[in-house]
């Protein structure tokens, strides 16, 4: 089981989601409190409901069936509206959407009955007609929020990128960055690998931390970022992969802010970093590409040697808010720009 029922959200109108936020925020604790004034709402256990979402989305903490707002339900509270950045990345951030919309992604289009189906094929544990029904909210979330198109009786993604992080950002380590079939298998492959690398994952995302607080660092992944949407795809992180998308192919990058002094170290972590990142992901015909901050000294020149004809990973650095590359891997790489 990919996901838990409650996990499928079973309310029509994201209006009233805001609006019960707003009546969190005005001091609603309790379910009938939470969902008072908003129309077609009565039952408590739509209270609950909504409470639930709430919590699913990011915005409210719960403790003891007593509902207080979050950092980001005070961003949605004092800016009360579906375009509100927060409510998108926490929607985005839900994992039945970390689900739903790398498939749409993957198909190209997909019609009501697709989502259904692969519901169902994933074992949600819900029954049919109540999968047929959540679906029908989901998509109509998804169209109020410009994240998919209908077209015909299709839908296709427009944009799945969080305006918070300008990435998807993959909220579950245990889900592929990357899915290629869409299928319940795929999935738990990638969630027994993550799983039994548990300790080193816990290092990596402690070194994510420190590496992302880092400007240089997070300078890096925006440069890549939209040279990546540039080309028409969708720059995908999670808790320890700074980027990963397909273009046709897939492509795992791994950036480091690097020093005179501690170039060498950087660079040694990358490397073992992708092919880890490439095995528990279960892609081991992505592409490998590592992004410094500053190019090689004179005296370091030799490690690009070894990078890119060695390793097979492709290396790329910043200058002045440029990527510059080797000939080899600009010839690879022309969506993204890189300079000689």
């Amino acid at each position: 089981m990919i996901i838990e029922s409650k996990e499928v959200p079973q309310a029509n109108s994201l209006l009233s989601v805001v609006q019960a936020i707003v009546n969190i925020g005005n001091g609603a604790r309790k379910d009938e409190e939470i969902i008072r004034n908003i129309p077609n709402l009565t039952a408590d256990r739509q209270g609950r409901y909504y409470r639930l979402i709430g919590e699913l989305l990011g915005l409210v903490n719960n403790v003891h069936n007593n509902a207080t707002l979050t950092g980001s339900g005070f961003q949605v509270y004092n800016n009360p509206t579906t375009q509100n950045p927060h409510l998108i990345a926490g929607i985005l951030g839900m994992r039945v959407f970390q689900i739903v919309l790398p498939f749409i992604e993957l198909r190209g289009t997909v019609t009501h009955q697709d989502l259904v189906d692969y519901l169902v094929q994933l074992d949600v544990p819900l029954a049919y007609s109540t999968i047929d029904r959540r679906v029908s909210s989901l998509l109509a979330w998804l169209r109020e929020l410009h994240i998919i198109a209908k077209v015909g009786n299709s839908f296709r993604i427009k944009n799945m990128v969080s305006p918070i992080t300008n990435t998807f950002q993959v909220t579950d380590d245990h889900f592929p960055i990357l899915p290629k079939a869409g299928t319940l298998k795929e999935y738990q492959t990638v969630q027994q690998r993550v799983s039994n690398a548990d300790k080193i994952i816990t290092v990596y995302k402690n070194a994510a931390r420190l590496e992302r607080a880092n400007n240089a660092h997070q300078a890096l992944v925006n440069l890549v970022a939209e040279r990546i949407r540039n080309a028409g795809g969708i720059p995908k992180a999670n808790q320890f992969i700074d980027l990963a998308t397909t273009l046709p192919d897939d492509y795992i990058f791994e950036m480091k802010s690097t020093t005179a002094g501690n170039i060498s170290a950087q660079v040694r972590k990358g490397i073992s970093q992708l092919y880890e990142y490439r095995y528990l992901e279960n892609k081991p015909n992505a592409t490998l590409i590592l992004v410094v901050e500053n190019p090689l000294a004179h005296d370091e020149a030799w490690m690009s040697d070894y990078i890119e004809k060695d390793r097979n990973i492709h290396l790329v650095w910043d200058g002045n808010n440029n990527l510059y590359g080797s000939q080899n891997t600009r010839n690879k790489f022309p969506f993204l720009g890189l300079l000689p």
